[in-house]
């Protein structure tokens, strides 16, 4: 499952034979940092006391994270138009 140009993937999956969230990006626009923003959307507790993180609150309301597939693309790119004089 390889991410295309320009898109970002979050699969379940196993990294060094650790079952985990996987997240892709597909080189062109979509790199390393726009993948750790989604991590980050995903992963990361909102920053105030006793609060979950979307994976976890996904998995205390009884989704399965096993299942999760995400994926967006970037629009395609126009060409800029010359301003006129």
């Amino acid at each position: 499952m390889a991410a295309k140009h320009g898109e970002l993937k979050v699969r379940w999956g196993k990294l060094d034979g650790e079952s985990q969230l996987l997240y892709e990006w597909g080189g062109g626009g979509a790199q390393k940092p726009d993948a750790r923003i989604l991590m980050s959307a995903i992963e990361d507790a909102p920053g105030r006391p006793k609060e979950r993180s979307l994976s976890e609150e996904l998995e205390a309301r009884g989704y399965d994270l096993t299942t999760l597939r995400f994926s967006i693309r970037q629009r395609p790119s126009t060409p800029t138009q010359e301003p006129t004089p």
